[in-house]
């Protein structure tokens, strides 16, 4: 069954589903709802760094790094009007429950800078 939720974008940053989790995540001034899990062991990609190319997230787990470019390619469909987005969720069980939240996400924070230790 699909589920669309519909979430104001200043006050929200975060679907639940079930058991599953979302966040929102900026990629060259895009956003765009991704799953919440690393492919390599479940870690929350909305704690990972942005590597300084820019181009990957780097779990916060294992160090695991995913393809922003990956991200992209399976994000949930969402239209914005403003600071509203709405997605729709497929396959979701009609009985799951859906919430949408606030909490912190570091995935958006500006990538480390390198230090160059020579001198």
């Amino acid at each position: 069954m699909d589920r669309v939720v519909t979430m104001d974008l200043r006050q929200h940053n975060t679907v639940l589903v079930g058991h599953d989790r979302f966040f929102v995540f900026r990629a060259d001034n895009q956003l765009q709802l991704v799953r919440d899990s690393c492919p390599h062991r479940g870690g929350p990609l909305s704690l990972a760094r942005l590597t300084p190319d820019g181009r990957r997230l780097s779990c916060p787990w294992h160090g695991t790094r995913v393809g922003v470019a990956a991200l992209r390619r399976t994000a949930v469909p969402m239209v914005r009007s403003g600071d509203q987005a709405t997605v729709v969720l497929s396959a979701v069980a009609a009985d799951a429950p859906v919430s949408v939240i606030r909490r912190r996400i570091l995935a958006n924070l500006p990538p480390e800078r390198q230090c160059d230790t020579t001198a």
